[in-house]
C-alpha cells in the first residue's frame, strides 16, 4: 500500500497575478523524492487551527527547513539576528511532532525541523553561530551553494543514523545560522560537523525520529539522501 507522508511547509512572499502575496511553499524536490519511492505527499501549511490528525491520516512525517523558531518557545528572548519567525508555523509543526511521537510515526526533521525536534523535546538553540563560535566554516551558504557539499559531517557509532547509512563521513550542504545548544530529553547526538557543531540528533525512545541539519532535498543524487528515504519508508 502506498504510504502517505505529511510534509510541513513554510510561508514566503510569491509574485502572482494579484501581486506579491504570502503563500505556503514547498520545494518540489520533496514531492519528487516521495514519488521516487512510491509514496504520496500530504502538504500541511502553517495554520492556527489545532490539527487533529491520527495515525490513520498519515504514515510518515517530514518537518522541513525554513525561517527561525520563535525563541520564546524555548524560553529565550529574541536575538537581533533571529529572523523569519512564524508563530503559526511553530504551532503547526510542534503539533505534528506531538502527533508523530504519540503514534510512533517515523519522522525525518530537516534543518529548522531538526532544531524544532530538539526544542520540542525541551532543548535550546544558539541563535547565531558566528556570535557564539569561532569557526572557519561558513554554515549559511545559499543560492548555488545550497546544492553543494560545503563541509563534512561525522556520523557517530551506535546511533540509528549509523544503521541507516554505511557512510561515516559525509559531505553536506549548509544553510543555517543557528545550531543546537542544550540537547532535549530522550535525544542523542548522531552526527557532528568538522568544527564540532551538532549536525544530527535522534530519539532514544520507541519513536523513530531523526533530525539532520543539512538539506537532503537539495542533494538528490547523494547516497545518504536515498538511505534516509529508504529508512523513512521502510
Amino acid at each position: 500500500m502506498t504510504k502517505l507522508i505529511a510534509i510541513s511547509t513554510g510561508v514566503e512572499d510569491v509574485t502572482m497575478s494579484p501581486g506579491e502575496i504570502k503563500c505556503s511553499v514547498l520545494n518540489m524536490n520533496f514531492i519528487h523524492l516521495c514519488n521516487k519511492y512510491d509514496a504520496e505527499a500530504i502538504i500541511v501549511p502553517p495554520q492556527n487551527l489545532s490539527i487533529e490528525f491520527t495515525k490513520s491520516n498519515f504514515d510518515r512525517l517530514i518537518i522541513t527547513g525554513g525561517g527561525d523558531i520563535n525563541p520564546k518557545v524555548y524560553g529565550e528572548d529574541l536575538h537581533d539576528k533571529t529572523s523569519r519567525v512564524s508563530d503559526e508555523r511553530d504551532h503547526t509543526e510542534l503539533n505534528l511532532l506531538k502527533i508523530a511521537e504519540e503514534n510512533s510515526i517515523k519522522t525525518l526533521a530537516i534543518c529548522r525541523g531538526h532544531q524544532l525536534l530538539n526544542v520540542y523535546k525541551g532543548g535550546t538553540l544558539h541563535q547565531d553561530i558566528n556570535d557564539t563560535f569561532d569557526t572557519e566554516i561558513e554554515h549559511l551558504q545559499i543560492n548555488e551553494a545550497a546544492s553543494r557539499h560545503i563541509h563534512d559531517i561525522n556520523i557517530l557509532e551506535d546511533t540509528l543514523l549509523s544503521s541507516v547509512t554505511s557512510n561515516r563521513t559525509v559531505g553536506v550542504n549548509s544553510i543555517h545560522h543557528q545550531v543546537i545548544n542544550k540537547l532535549g530529553e530522550n535525544l542523542k547526538v548522531s552526527a557532528v560537523s568538522e568544527d564540532n557543531l551538532i549536525e544530527g540528533i535522534e530519539s532514544t525512545s520507541e519513536w523513530e525520529a531523526i533530525g539532520i541539519q543539512w538539506h537532503p532535498e537539495n542533494l538528490l543524487d547523494d547516497e545518504i539522501t536515498n538511505d534516509l528515504m529508504k529508512w523513512l519508508l521502510s
